[in-house]
């Protein structure tokens, strides 16, 4: 229950902040506080907020967008790397494969856990296939395999400093901050203005109230794409790393 919940939580946060909206608006309409009159000021005012959140939304939207991509890459240059080492390993077998398999496995292991712990051991084992390249080059293996094997290791690496890039850097803080502030401040406004008809008037400040503050919270919700596993249903998947875990595994015993 407590588990569902919590994959609910942005919509039962927003619903909980548009009710108490609704029932502040309606103590202070019957207590006659509610010194703004209505006016077409409050539509330009509504138009320019929503704006404001939408413009940071689709940014941020952008960065998660990138991140989903990240997986699949990390995951194809882990699996590609491993595959074209096994088939070079067949014409020039004097190289440890099977140490490069497991170390791949530590490296798809480690980046799974450092992209919801926001540490940062998968770049040190990355690093730790430059052993088996310098036995590949005593092997005599061609320096044009060697290089694709290379590119294929900085691919990984490159995936591994954007998703620490992405996880730590929030998108213009001074532009959420003011999302934040004109967001409260439209809500005070609508909240002390007069509407009429009032009934219909508190319906549509609950629903903006609704709106605005569930795009506040997904908006810093989706600014770190991985979270600690299970904490939000936004996270971005990572199934795909333990699928090339597991057939790397498979192939490499």
């Amino acid at each position: 229950m407590l588990q569902q919940l919590r994959l609910f939580r942005i919509f039962i946060i927003a619903l909980i902040a548009s009710v108490a909206v609704v029932i502040i608006k309606y103590l202070l309409h019957d207590f006659d506080l509610e010194p703004i009159e209505q006016s077409s000021l409050h539509n330009s005012v509504s138009s320019g907020v929503f704006f404001v959140v939408g413009f940071i939304l689709s940014a941020t939207i952008a960065d998660y967008k990138e991140s989903e991509r990240i997986p699949a890459d990390f995951a194809s240059s882990a699996e590609n790397l491993y595959e074209d080492a096994k088939a070079i390993h067949e014409s020039y077998p004097d190289f440890d494969l099977k140490g490069l398999g497991e170390q791949l496995t530590t490296i798809l292991s480690s980046f799974n856990s450092d992209v919801r712990k926001k540490s940062h051991s998968s770049r040190d084992h990355i690093h730790a296939l430059n052993p088996y390249f310098s036995q590949m080059e005593k092997a005599g293996v061609p320096a044009n395999f060697i290089v694709k094997l290379k590119q294929q290791q900085n691919g990984m690496l490159r995936n591994v400093f954007r998703v620490n890039y992405i996880q730590r850097i929030k998108f213009i803080p001074s532009a959420t901050i003011l999302a934040r502030s004109i967001v409260v401040l439209l809500i005070v406004m609508l909240t002390l203005t007069n509407v009429d008809p009032f009934y219909g008037g508190l319906v549509i400040v609950g629903l903006i109230t609704f709106i605005l503050t569930y795009m506040l919270i997904l908006i810093q919700v989706i600014s770190t794409p991985f979270h600690a596993e299970g904490k939000t249903r936004d996270d971005v998947s990572l199934f795909l790393l333990t699928d090339v875990n597991r057939h790397i595994g498979k192939r490499n015993s």
